[in-house]
């Protein structure tokens, strides 16, 4: 029996600024909380909504570029503004001060559990708590999205863009970090601890054909496999177990495999599961390089044909002006990419926001948008990734019998001699890219013709791993 007016509003910033392709796990388990107590709620998708109706609104932000919603902004400074709760990463993610960054992620994190309103209703999810939501065991409400993924799909979005959304029941197992990233939340946690039970955040609902309304599981967790043994081999049975495909989204510490006595054993079990979609790793830092090259080859002993790729960041921290760091930020990150794909694995460069500071920017994104996408980094290299969207514009834009590939002399050659700048031709934004960025650093000339030539099927080694 629903609750005689009340109504309460959910609220996903990202979404009303455009969206991701994942639901907010947070509102996910409040509906979930509502629903359980018969409380009518409705996920706010019009930035103009009349907010009079709603008792609470609850808003939760993920990324720290996401402005607030504009119907919050007006009740900013008025008695209105009582009705909000606010959190999420996003409003505390890029804090400077260490002080700040802890007492505000402290708040957040407890912030719900410790909410009036929602302490006045009872948790029916077991456990010690008697009021209030439970955030390890509350079970997420997975319809939230419903009503918004029909308009979308209706306005011509494709059905494929919102899978996260119908065919996955979504949770963490643990939570914490070790590794002290300054880029990372959870740069100050120490350990990893147990978190959520599978059951808990697992959905069973069925079809009227017997077949599960959402087949997949998807996990947030941190650094899964940094957990004590007791934890991690323990949940990864459980998964196993499940019999349910299973991906790991924050992916998982490579790392782990060669500084621990369990590498092997990890390994042997992630080879044995149901794993859906890509095995994600991370190298996001060159000093790791001889931790990645030796948990490289127990993982491909194990896993010799599964598609595994290994998470980029870069960009970090760079200002506008700095070219050499720029310049060896590049660098590293084509290092990093050699030694993947000496070893058969693929990349996706995660860029992070300070890119944007230096003029050569553009150089990230191209070098992403070649990467990122299988077909073009198992066959292509970086020069060739370039060269190709330029011939295939002279070939289907200006109708011009070129060849789909040349070396990178010759293009020079052309360059010199004037052939892009007649006759209507031009350099595409991609190719220009890369001539720019040449021109920048031509001192070093010989080592980018060379990096940019790095191509996977000539790369890869299968002797690195086989005994």
């Amino acid at each position: 029996m629903k609750t005689h007016k009340m109504i309460i509003g959910l609220v996903d910033a990202d979404l009303l600024n455009g969206g991701t392709r994942h639901p907010n796990l947070v509102l996910l388990k409040l509906a979930g909380f509502l629903n359980d107590n018969g409380i009518l709620f409705h996920l706010i998708i019009d930035k103009d909504e009349d907010i009079a109706k709603y008792t609470k609104i609850f808003i939760s932000k993920v990324f720290a570029f996401t402005p607030d919603p504009l119907f919050y902004e007006k009740a900013k400074g008025t008695i209105a503004e009582k009705k909000f709760k606010v959190g999420g990463t996003g409003d505390y993610a890029i804090k400077k001060d260490v002080n700040d960054f802890k007492a505000a992620r402290t708040r957040d994190m407890n912030q719900l559990e410790n909410d009036e309103f929602l302490n006045r209703y009872p948790n029916k999810r077991g456990g010690k708590k008697l009021l209030g939501i439970d955030m390890r065991r509350q079970m997420p409400y997975y319809k939230l999205y419903d009503e918004y993924v029909k308009i979308k799909i209706a306005e011509g979005r494709r059905a494929s863009y919102f899978n996260d959304y119908l065919y996955y029941s979504i949770g963490f197992l643990t939570r914490g970090c070790m590794r002290h990233c300054p880029f990372c939340v959870n740069k100050l946690e120490n350990e990893v601890y147990r978190y959520s039970e599978l059951e808990w955040f697992l959905d069973e609902e069925r079809d009227e054909k017997g077949n599960l309304v959402r087949p997949y599981i998807y996990l947030w967790d941190d650094n899964f496999l940094a957990a004590s043994k007791e934890i991690w081999k323990s949940m990864l049975q459980k998964l196993i177990d499940s019999k349910r495909p299973f991906q790991f989204r924050q992916g998982l510490d490579e790392r782990i495999l060669a500084e621990s006595e369990d590498g092997e054993e990890i390994a042997l079990m992630l080879s044995k599961c149901k794993y859906h979609g890509d095995f994600i790793f991370a190298f996001d830092n060159w000093r790791d390089r001889e931790k990645i090259i030796k948990a490289l080859k127990i993982w491909k002993r194990y896993n010799p044909k599964r598609m595994t790729k290994f998470y980029l960041f870069c960009g970090y921290t760079l200002k506008a002006g700095e070219d050499e760091k720029l310049y060896n930020d590049i660098k590293i990150l084509f290092e990093r990419i050699r030694i993947l794909m000496q070893y058969g694995c693929f990349g996706y460069v995660m860029r992070h926001a300070d890119y944007t500071n230096h003029e050569q920017s553009n150089i990230y994104v191209q070098i992403a948008r070649w990467c990122n996408q299988p077909q073009f980094y198992r066959y292509m290299s970086f020069w060739e990734y370039c060269y190709r969207n330029q011939s295939y514009w002279e070939q289907n834009t200006k109708k011009i019998d070129v060849p789909n590939q040349i070396p990178f002399q010759e293009f020079e050659e052309r360059l010199k001699a004037g052939y892009y700048a007649k006759d209507g031709l031009k350099l595409c934004k991609t190719i220009q890219t890369l001539v720019d960025f040449m021109s920048k650093f031509q001192e070093h000339r010989e080592e980018l013709l060379e990096m940019f030539n790095y191509k996977l099927k000539e790369l890869e080694n299968p002797t690195l791993w086989i005994k």
